[in-house]
């Protein structure tokens, strides 16, 4: 049911200065991850940020359990209220898009297809207040992590939390990647909509860098990012996605 990368990344990984820290949510055994900036703080389960995240995935291994990835966004649920603009609305919303299907209103089940992280381990109401002294950390224990490097497209919606610039390359080293080139197509939409792709050697690894995918981010910017992902899944024969 988890793989021993998985367990691996549960069990030792993600410990940092003693404690366990943010491990994710979804099916870790997807081809998609998702990585955001850091969590909001949150008053339900479903995107809990703290060290209840690690231990409840300790005892599912432990009982061979699965995580709940599907639920409905009822009227009170505090999804509900942002439902279109917020996080993981859009984060549905891509992996519809990829999948070609829609599910019914109002409801979350891109869990199933898809595994989501943060970048950062302190969860925050806004980025800008947000520490980031676990930041560096985080990097170099996604570079380590076989988990991590395991998945063949990994969605960075994490805007400038990583930097890929003419002298710093954090993408290229933390996942052995290198950007396309603008001969492949820049994906510039306008300040507050892009999106860039980068591959290993093989291409069997796409890695895009992206904005945070929340608020005024672009239905063409979400639909054209789909296409890239569904054609490099089938390419590596892991589309449609097993059920």
């Amino acid at each position: 049911m988890y793989s021993r990368e998985f367990m691996e990344f549960v069990d030792k990984d993600v410990v940092h200065d003693g404690k366990k820290s943010y491990v994710g949510i979804g099916n870790p055994n997807s081809k998609i991850l998702l990585v955001g900036k850091e969590a909001a703080k949150s008053k339900n389960g479903e995107i809990n940020h703290s060290n209840e995240n690690a231990n409840n995935w300790c005892v599912q291994i432990a009982n061979g359990e699965k995580e709940i990835m599907e639920y409905d966004v009822h009227e009170n649920h505090e999804l509900r209220l942002g439902w279109g603009k917020n996080t993981w609305s859009k984060y549905q919303n891509l992996i519809e898009e990829i999948r070609g299907e829609k599910s019914k209103r109002f409801y979350v089940d891109f869990l199933k297809y898809s595994f989501t992280t943060e970048i950062n381990n302190s969860a925050s109401k806004r980025t800008a207040t947000a520490d980031k002294s676990s930041l560096v950390w985080r990097m170099n224990m996604f570079k380590e992590s076989a988990f991590i490097q395991s998945f063949p497209v990994v969605i960075l919606a994490c805007s400038n939390y990583f930097t890929n610039n003419d002298r710093v390359r954090e993408i290229d080293d933390v996942f052995g990647v290198t950007y396309a080139g603008h001969d492949k197509k820049k994906y510039w939409y306008d300040p507050s909509n892009w999106f860039y792709l980068h591959y290993n050697n093989d291409q069997s690894k796409l890695v895009i860098h992206t904005r945070q995918l929340s608020a005024n981010v672009s239905n063409s910017l979400i639909e054209e990012m789909a296409i890239i992902i569904r054609c490099h899944l089938k390419k590596l024969n892991h589309f449609p996605f097993p059920m």
